[in-house]
């Protein structure tokens, strides 16, 4: 009975027997526009998948793990990771007991932030090579690997590494990096990269001196296509220029970590991961390395900045949960979570131990690293590696037709692609088509940001100067616009000792009144308002008589579009006697009746299709909060 196989009991069911199913439970309903939909890099995303989705992809579930071209991992048989942890403070001291406390409590990877000429409000004060030993002192190296952040510092810091100690892990230098996010390098990058990683090949082969750092395009706000072409460009830009310096290719792919963003899209992300092996593995086989393993990518993966809040940071921990597991179902060798709060301040004992957990979760409770490839046989994640891998190889050949990773960034079509991907997700984060929960959306209206240290502020404070070779990419957030209003709003309070008031007006019809009450408190309070709903009116005498309880800056009419002209005529005109200032907005797109409307003093209609972002600004400004 244990070996009876009972799927042939079962008629196999096809594709269409699947949509015809759920095209009946839609009603009549357009199947495209319910159930299908597309994502950023272009490609459409089915309700459904099957065996017939994977068709002549059989490349992608036929091979092993730990054998050619690595889509279900470089390894055979375990899933494991290292579990990184970077830490920040303006003191070596206290960041050597960070680092011992790390360690004890199961991290086996530090990663220190080391203080620069260009962000000298963030990082570690090491100035020497006695700063670098006092830093380091105490900790178990045979126990946790060691790698730096210092971006145009990291050869600095390569010379005073300890020479008698055996060291694993990586330095992160990343010229390229620093090219574009400064506009300029360090004077030949290339040879002192050269003698950096000849050095660690012979002294400390476990010790990765290149990483190619995929943020600098995904935290400007490339799609995740553009962010894999882009990396493995710059990754194969570095093999030739060092392997024309002299390199050996086996060398340099010994050498080089990748150090991947981790985006918000779960099952995407995990697709990203599985087609940035299989994309290295045939993109290094064309520099003919003489050992397999030179083939794999050695994945190091970050929870990404890009769509931490400042306001509401416990959604942050929500956030990292989910993109922390899909670089582990991904296969990533080292995950590296930041804390929830890392947006505002340097982060305490408490939230990197949080940040710490997230992991040891996944690994002692979840088991996620005892199973290789979990992600093996879903035709969904099978369908989107195949799709997200055709997809970047479009992008990675376009660049390399034109002269490889340089000659895209010297020529600036690198930099425009990113910038055309980052005003299409401004856009729809300003107009709601992309929601960050508790910022754009359902905000936290008791939320305030906490006065900032000196090491930290709401946006990047960037100190280069001098003249510059190409053009930059600066990286955003995505709720840095919503926050700026918000904090503008929490300036004003503070100044004026009042915070301005909305007062909700639902009148007339239950169901509308109460939809169009909702949509205006969570429409507003994003900008920081306090947002009044009184529950519900049924004559315009209890709305003077509320608004003699409430004193309020602003109104906004909930009711339906046909009720709406008479609720306004009937009371607007005596609140504006009573208070001049008073700002009228109706919830809602009447049409036909916008200009009548306007006659008796509103100024603002707030719906569905209001755009956002402009729609606070603009009343913002017209309550005279700079």
């Amino acid at each position: 009975m244990a070996n009876q196989k009972l799927f042939t009991d079962f008629p196999p069911v096809d594709r269409e027997a699947w949509i015809a199913l759920i095209q009946k439970d839609l009603k009549g309903a357009d199947f495209e526009k319910k159930l299908v939909w597309e994502t950023a890099e272009g490609f459409k995303i089915q309700p459904v998948y099957t065996k017939e989705d994977i068709g002549d992809k059989q490349w992608l579930t036929s091979n092993l793990p730990g054998t050619f071209p690595f889509a279900r991992s470089t390894r055979k048989l375990v899933s494991d990771w290292s579990i990184r942890q970077d830490l920040d403070s303006n003191s070596i001291s206290e960041a050597n007991q960070l680092a011992k406390e790390a360690a004890s409590n199961g991290v086996t990877a530090i990663g220190f932030i080391i203080e620069n000429k260009t962000s000298p409000q963030k990082g570690i004060p090491v100035n020497s090579s006695k700063d670098l030993e006092t830093l380091i002192q105490g900790l178990p190296f045979d126990q946790v690997t060691l790698h730096f952040i210092a971006e145009e510092r990291s050869p600095e810091i390569f010379s005073w590494l300890p020479k008698d100690k055996v060291l694993v892990g990586g330095l992160g230098y990343d010229p390229f990096k620093i090219l574009l996010k400064h506009g300029r390098s360090g004077k030949h990058s290339i040879p002192v990269l050269k003698e950096i990683l000849e050095t660690f090949a012979s002294s400390w082969p476990h010790y990765r001196g290149l990483s190619v750092y995929s943020s600098t395009f995904r935290d400007a706000g490339s799609t995740i296509s553009e962010e894999l072409a882009f990396t493995l460009a710059a990754a194969a830009e570095y093999v030739q220029q060092l392997k024309t310096a002299g390199m050996d290719v086996d060398t340099i792919a010994s050498q080089l970590m990748f150090e991947f963003s981790i985006g918000p899209d779960y099952f995407l992300e995990i697709a990203k991961f599985r087609s940035a092996r299989i994309l290295w593995a045939e993109i290094l086989k064309e520099f003919s390395p003489k050992v397999e393993s030179s083939l794999h990518a050695f994945l190091s993966a970050h929870t990404c900045r890009y769509n931490y809040s400042a306001y509401d940071p416990n959604v942050n921990m929500l956030r990292a949960t989910t993109e922390a597991m899909s670089a582990a179902i991904g296969g990533c060798e080292v995950i590296n979570v930041s804390p929830y709060d890392s947006i505002l301040k340097t982060s305490d004992s408490f939230s990197l131990r949080i940040a710490r957990n997230i992991q040891l979760l996944m690994k002692h409770e979840s088991y996620i690293d005892k199973v290789v490839d979990p992600a093996a046989g879903s035709y969904y994640l099978e369908s989107l590696t195949d799709s997200i891998t055709k997809k970047a190889w479009e992008i990675f050949c376009e660049i390399e037709s034109i002269g490889g990773f340089l000659e895209g960034i010297q020529k600036g079509i690198i930099q425009k692609k990113v910038a055309d991907s980052r005003k299409k997700k401004e856009e729809n984060l300003a107009n709601r088509k992309e929601i960050l929960l508790g910022t754009n959306q359902y905000p936290n209206g008791e939320d305030r940001v906490p006065e900032l240290n000196q090491n930290k502020t709401l946006g990047e404070i960037d100190s280069v100067t001098g003249e510059t070779t190409c053009e930059r990419i600066f990286e955003f957030r995505a709720g840095a616009d919503i926050e700026e209003i918000r904090l503008k709003t929490e300036t004003f309070a503070k100044k004026s000792g009042k915070t301005p008031t909305v007062l909700l007006l639902p009148m007339g019809d239950l169901k509308m009144k109460k939809a169009r009450a909702i949509f205006s408190q969570n429409f507003l309070a994003c900008a920081g308002y306090k947002v009044v709903d009184p529950g519900s009116y049924t004559t315009p005498q209890e709305i003077l008589q509320g608004l003699k309880e409430t004193i309020a800056d602003v109104v906004v009419f909930c009711t339906s579009d046909e009720e709406i002209f008479g609720f306004v005529d009937s009371i607007f005109g005596i609140l504006k006697k009573q208070n001049p200032n008073l700002l009228g907005i109706v919830a809602g797109n009447p049409t036909e009746q916008i200009d009548n409307l306007k006659s008796k003093g509103i100024e603002f209609f707030i719906h569905i299709k209001s755009q956002h972002l402009e729609t606070l600004k603009s009343i913002q400004k017209r309550l005279g909060i700079q």
